[in-house]
């Protein structure tokens, strides 16, 4: 989505924050609602939409939180994950540095198991996803990511729950819509 670049960039001056990294931080994590970019936020949608379709997922996706975050070389990204959503994505408007991705191995039966064996998809408990401006990156919530950063980096990020708006199946989490608060 590298048209959005600068648009998405431009923006950030409605949504700046004064600390750390990131607005998240800072409760400024309703970029979603800004009406200027919702013609971004539709294209992220209609991926997410892609995203779930491929896997046969029929479920209904909340952009819940949306925040712009930048850091530098001597700021990295630390290791985290995004509980409680379910998805997560990530927009990337400046720097190349990859986002590493982490998690426990599901097929080591012994640690170090696979230390000296060639990794792939299925040994394998880090990775990388090369990234540049314009870059969408779409993930489970639940994966652990962090950056080296080698110098400025730049990207508005969000997590989105899934709901299940079919009431005649067990599993998810039933729609909004149904929730009543007392």
């Amino acid at each position: 989505m590298p048209e959005y670049v600068n648009w998405v960039k431009s923006q950030f001056k409605n949504h700046k924050f004064t600390e750390g990294l990131t607005g998240e931080l800072e409760g400024k994590v309703l970029v979603h609602q800004d009406t200027h970019l919702a013609s971004f936020f539709v294209e992220v949608n209609e991926h997410v939409r892609n995203f779930l379709d491929d896997m046969n997922c029929n479920y209904d996706a909340h952009f819940m939180k949306t925040w712009y975050a930048w850091s530098t070389e001597v700021k990295p990204v630390p290791n985290h994950h995004h509980a409680p959503a379910h998805m997560s994505w990530t927009y990337y408007l400046e720097g190349t540095d990859p986002l590493i991705f982490t998690q426990d191995s599901k097929n080591e039966w012994f640690p170090e198991a696979f230390a000296h064996v060639e990794k792939n998809f299925f040994n394998s408990t880090a990775w990388q996803e090369n990234v540049e401006p314009g870059t969408l990156l779409i993930f489970p919530s639940h994966l652990h990511h962090h950056t080296y950063n080698t110098g400025n980096r730049g990207c508005l990020a969000g997590d989105i729950l899934l709901t299940n708006n079919n009431l005649n199946t067990e599993g998810g989490l039933i729609h909004p819509r149904y929730w009543k608060q007392f």
